[in-house]
């Protein structure tokens, strides 16, 4: 065979293989708890209902049959902590033992977790625990429609069942199948909303586990390959979904950068926000002086991918729209909207005369120029919520901006908008994902 020849056709076969639909796998899910639990020195488990069996050193490789095993009821408690840099542990307040390398809780029903701060969630499913790296690390093993029903309320909310329950039956797919999609394989997910979806637990089940229990083992899939898709989503679009190449330079089909009039006029502050900042605060995060321009470069959606600052001695700094929001991105704090929530927005520069200073408390829906007060010049804005009263005559630079997280796929709000107008789940799921239908998973 010609050599160009035999390349062609292992390319063809490749792509066949590549287009052969596979069955997708979601029954089990084993769940990294990293969110509440990331560093836990010490650990009290308590079991709530049914009976487990703890099982003694079943480290990576271990003997299962070698392996010492205790029956635990309801209000038993495994408590876990470290000693000499060594990990200990004990059952029922009995004595402190140094700990085997690892320790399973296998068995049907509910446990709680609960640190020595006062953080407590509750899980279904069974336990691994494991002493790595100086703490405890938890691995919750469960049927996957049980794993929904702790993501899909606090991903969206159980209040919105009231009146948006197709939304929550579209973030009940898209959330199934963001779950096949990484877990191909077997591969664990973890719970943390910051890396993959937020996850609960049975903390937080309620009325959305109807919107789980009516969609249960529906996925998104390609509508040509039937493969899952990796069905992305965020809080809020501010009114324009995002193309993913924008976001992860990567083309998807099924996501278009597109005019989303049902995320426009909801959400609050996830949807209409502000921030305020000095132009010398503006500037030190940037390691420059005052800023006295910036100019912003911006994808179709209207979300800025690169930001040049310029400050007033003449130095200026190019950086990327997911550096400069991450300077001043809320962290773990409660969303409000003055917060920086974004990278759809604009940017306004107010400068001031002797004599003005901005208003403790002052709302960007007062009118401008701000109010006239005794006293120095404007004071030096940190933030929307710290005004220091100084000297500081380089004005301040006002961000207003739509939109929560990077827009890609399904706006949360936008779905439940959607909901509350009469569409249906599976309308919402054709609106945000293009080119796909509804597949299954294996019951």
């Amino acid at each position: 065979m010609h050599p160009r020849r035999g390349r062609v056709v292992i390319f063809l076969a490749l792509m066949l293989l590549w287009l052969v639909p596979t069955s997708a796998e979601a029954k089990e899910v084993s769940v990294n708890l990293v969110w509440k639990f990331s560093q836990s020195g010490w650990l009290e488990i308590q079991i709530d209902g049914g009976i487990y069996q703890l099982r003694q050193g079943l480290s990576k490789g271990a003997n299962p049959d070698k392996s010492e095993n205790s029956m635990l009821a309801p209000g038993s408690r495994l408590q876990l902590g470290w000693g000499g840099w060594a990990p200990i542990w004990r059952l029922n307040d009995g004595e402190f033992q140094f700990a085997p390398p690892s320790l399973d809780l296998l068995g049907e029903g509910s446990f709680s977790v609960k640190t020595p701060e006062g953080t407590k969630v509750a899980y279904r499913g069974n336990l691994h625990c494991e002493w790595n790296a100086g703490a405890w690390q938890l691995t919750n093993r469960l049927e996957a429609e049980d794993y929904l029903k702790g993501v899909v309320p606090i991903e969206m909310s159980n209040a919105w069942a009231k009146d948006g329950l197709e939304a929550l039956k579209a973030q009940s797919v898209a959330a199934r199948t963001y779950l096949v999609k990484r877990t191909v394989g077997g591969k664990a997910i973890t719970d943390s909303p910051d890396t993959d979806q937020a996850y609960l637990g049975k903390n937080v089940e309620g009325t959305a586990s109807l919107a789980v229990d009516a969609t249960a083992f529906e996925i998104l899939e390609d509508a040509h390959t039937k493969q899952p898709l990796d069905a992305l989503y965020s809080s809020h679009d501010g009114g324009y979904t995002e193309d993913a190449k924008n976001v992860w330079g990567q083309t998807d089909w099924h996501f278009r950068s597109k005019p989303d009039p049902f995320s426009l006029g909801v959400g609050g502050a996830a949807g209409s926000w502000h921030y305020i900042l000095s132009a010398p605060a503006l500037g030190e995060a940037f390691s420059l002086g005052p800023i006295r321009k910036i100019d912003l470069a911006k994808y179709p959606s209207g979300r800025v991918y690169k930001v040049k600052l310029e400050a007033w001695d003449g130095k200026t700094k190019e950086v990327t729209g997911k550096t400069f929001v991450q300077a001043f991105y809320p962290f773990g704090q409660p969303i409000q909207e003055e917060a920086f929530l974004g990278s759809l927005f604009e940017v306004n520069h107010y400068e001031t005369e002797p004599g003005v200073w901005v208003k403790p408390g002052l709302r960007l829906s007062d009118p401008l120029p701000w109010a006239v007060l005794p006293g120095p010049r404007l004071g030096k804005i940190w933030s929307s919520k710290e005004i220091l009263a100084f000297n500081q005559p380089y004005g301040v630079f006002v961000f207003h901006g739509m939109g929560w997280g990077h827009g890609v796929g399904m706006s949360q709000w936008g779905a439940y908008h959607m909901a509350q107008l009469g569409y249906s789940y599976k309308d919402i799921l054709a609106f945000y994902y293009e080119n796909t239908t509804l597949g299954k998973t294996p019951r």
